[in-house]
């Protein structure tokens, strides 16, 4: 009796374990403190464009729970800049952000999905 309770558990926990590794996607438009923010995600990398006023380009990859991002060529700063969001749910994210090679982080960098 021991068996099969055993295995109907061990059945159980392999069917309700399959879907928690199913990744979030990313993928959308984004509120950001630097404008609207356009995402399209590939397995752990990000790519995207500021659209709607400000212009750059984004790229990003996920590590755990932390986007780890470049901004390149943008309308609203003389730099390139580098910094990370930690993910905080599937609609916000939270982090810091500075130019590149520097050391000082300069503001906070917030993503909203709309």
């Amino acid at each position: 009796m021991r068996w099969i309770f055993a295995v109907a558990l061990g059945t159980l926990l392999v069917a309700c374990g399959s879907n928690s590794g199913k990744a979030t996607d990313h993928s959308g438009t984004w509120e950001t403190g630097f404008g609207n923010l356009q995402l399209t995600q590939v397995g752990d990398s990000l790519k995207g464009e500021f659209v709607g006023g400000n212009s750059g380009k984004f790229l990003g990859v996920i590590r755990n729970d932390t986007i780890f991002f470049t901004i390149k060529d943008a309308s609203f700063s003389s730099e390139e800049l580098e910094g990370f969001a930690q993910i905080r749910s599937a609609k916000t994210m939270k982090g810091k952000y500075r130019p590149k090679g520097t050391k000082v982080w300069e503001g906070t960098f917030y993503m909203m999905k709309r």
